[in-house]
């Protein structure tokens, strides 16, 4: 479940001696300058740009820095964004749902973690359930319960079958997306939709709801075999949503071995992904925060193609999807405001045009219709007299 449509981007091809290592800028530019173009038209049409709310209440390295990349991408292409800094985790949902209530708001981000895996009574994290509260109108990550069931299930529209409305994706993970669209012979756009990677295989290591478990199933609808590695356990995602555990005879080495692309997503600083499992010729791509690959050794892979950050394309997709939404859910809005306004000029124009019409003819219509008149007049007299 990819978006259909990436403008063409030239990415170095590998050498045969060593790898290329891919840098991302050229691949989010031309969704920006798209992003661009669409708020001029707003600005000409008199229309206030979309507004994107942010709500960090923790001290994160990681998510400060996304924060001030949202912000800074979003002031350069025109988009409105508010950061508000929340002393309290636990004051988190009413900020939330105060963003939710707000028409001026057309899209939220909270940036995670807050809680952690601290449960909640809802039974899962704290953080999920907080994902799970983000309006669907608002959730520019598309990390609420309705895009992601509508992911798993490869449904692309909200309103079927009008299909006028398209599902928003998970961000990070449309990114990757995006990116292997850009680099050649990961994706074959000459094959119908939803065979694009067909004979691909595909192995991330994450299967958080946030990335790789979207991720896994995006590409999976898009036709590759995925093997999905998590701490202890292997799946695979196949097209069609099917999902399979594996045999126990198959280990990370063993599926990263026979993949031609790895996806790398290990939240913490110590792991490395160990570069003698690469293939040559395999691109690889590093969804993390920190580094999980030896970079040097890894780009001494013949014909290997090395993605090091995913964040600017990100944030691309992050703008992408603000638009979407509110040209989804809140411009519609606008429209419906100002249809009667225009329905009632053009009763105001009708009213007046027909007005002068009736005035200029007889109140009897014609010479027919006259004596028409006469002789009802005439008959009903004579029968009231006898």
């Amino acid at each position: 479940m990819s978006s259909t449509t990436t403008p063409t981007t030239t990415v170095t091809i590998p050498s045969e001696n060593k790898g290329t290592k891919v840098d991302v800028t050229a691949i989010a530019k031309p969704f920006r300058e798209d992003i661009q173009r669409r708020v001029a038209d707003l600005e000409k049409a008199g229309l206030e740009p979309p507004l994107l709310v942010g709500l960090l209440a923790n001290t994160d390295p990681a998510a400060r820095k996304y924060a001030e990349w949202t912000g800074k991408a979003c002031r350069a292409d025109g988009l409105r964004y508010e950061l508000r800094l929340i002393d309290s985790p636990i004051d988190v949902e009413n900020a939330l749902n105060s963003a939710n209530d707000d028409p001026a708001v057309h899209g939220i981000i909270v940036y995670y973690p807050i809680f952690g895996q601290v449960e909640s009574f809802s039974g899962t994290s704290q953080d999920d359930y907080l994902r799970d509260t983000i309006s669907y109108k608002c959730d520019v990550e598309g990390l609420c319960h309705t895009y992601r069931t509508n992911l798993y299930r490869n449904t692309r529209f909200l309103d079927y079958p009008t299909k006028n409305l398209k599902c928003v994706l998970p961000c990070t993970a449309l990114s990757v997306v995006k990116i292997l669209e850009s680099i050649p012979n990961c994706y074959d756009k000459s094959k119908p939709i939803g065979r694009h990677m067909e004979g691909q295989v595909v192995t991330v290591i994450n299967r958080s709801e946030v990335v790789g478990r979207p991720l896994a199933a995006m590409l999976a609808n898009d036709g590759a075999d995925v093997y999905s590695v998590d701490i202890n356990s292997i799946y695979l995602f196949r097209a069609g949503g099917r999902l399979e555990k594996v045999s126990e005879d198959e280990t990370p080495e063993s599926v990263v071995r026979k993949s031609t692309v790895v996806i790398a997503g290990v939240p913490t600083k110590s792991y490395k992904l160990p570069t003698e499992w690469i293939q040559p010729n395999t691109t690889v791509v590093n969804v993390a925060s920190f580094k999980n690959v030896d970079e040097e050794s890894l780009l001494q892979v013949p014909g290997v193609t090395y993605v090091p950050m995913v964040g600017k394309v990100t944030v691309a997709m992050l703008e992408r999807n603000l638009m979407r939404l509110y040209e989804n859910f809140h411009r519609p809005k606008l429209l419906q405001y100002q249809q009667p306004k225009e329905e009632e000029k053009k009763e105001e124009t009708q009213a007046v045009v027909v007005a002068p019409s009736l005035s200029s003819e007889p109140w009897y219509g014609g010479p027919i219709q006259l004596y028409n008149a006469v002789a009802l007049t005439v008959l009903i007299a004579l029968t009231l007299r006898k």
